[in-house]
């Protein structure tokens, strides 16, 4: 039964996110010029001060990855740029043919829980939620919430800042008592 609540609040989420954009987009030929200017992400958007810590990601990243299980390696591009007002750091991670994962992400802040928020939406049709405290020393760490299956999942992002050119993220799971096993991990270049 509690895997199909989470199914149903996966959908919601889905079909809200869904109703906002064509809401966003019904009738855009009412815009005035500035406004269509402002609609896209900007180099020139200053990040609001809660995220302003993320502003380090932004511009277009070149990433080398290998799926440790397998050894598999692949390829990747990260674009981030800050939108709506530099409320939100848009992210927008396309891995490059043969493999096929793209997703589009929202980095921000949750002023109620005071933590960094983020909402990940990918083409296989997960749509995610993930929570970080912020940077300790030169780690920002992205975890999820637990899933309802048994036994429970979680789900975490590690990003390892290099240099201010170079960045390594590892996408983590936990199975119940069990360490974090790496997915992947991808290594990004400006």
């Amino acid at each position: 039964m509690s895997m199909q609540l989470a199914v149903v609040a996966a959908r919601r989420s889905i079909l809200l996110l869904s109703s906002l954009t064509l809401l966003y987009c019904h009738d855009s030929t009412r815009l005035t010029a500035q406004q269509a200017k402002n609609t896209a992400p900007s180099d020139s958007v200053k990040m609001k001060k809660e995220i302003e810590t993320l502003a380090g990601f932004e511009g277009k990243w070149t990433c080398q990855g290998v799926f440790p299980s397998s050894g598999q390696r692949f390829e990747s591009q990260v674009v981030f740029a800050p939108d709506l007002e530099g409320a939100w750091l848009t992210v927008r991670h396309d891995d490059l043919p043969p493999n096929r994962f793209h997703a589009f992400e929202l980095w921000g802040f949750d002023p109620e829980t005071k933590q960094l928020v983020a909402f990940i939406y990918d083409n296989f049709g997960g749509a995610r939620k993930f929570t970080s405290p912020g940077w300790t020393e030169d780690k920002l760490v992205w975890t999820s919430e637990s899933t309802k299956t048994d036994p429970p999942a979680t789900q975490r992002f590690v990003f390892r800042r290099d240099s201010p050119s170079q960045f390594v993220m590892n996408y983590e799971v936990k199975k119940g008592a069990a360490d974090w096993v790496v997915g992947d991990t991808i290594t990004c270049k400006k």
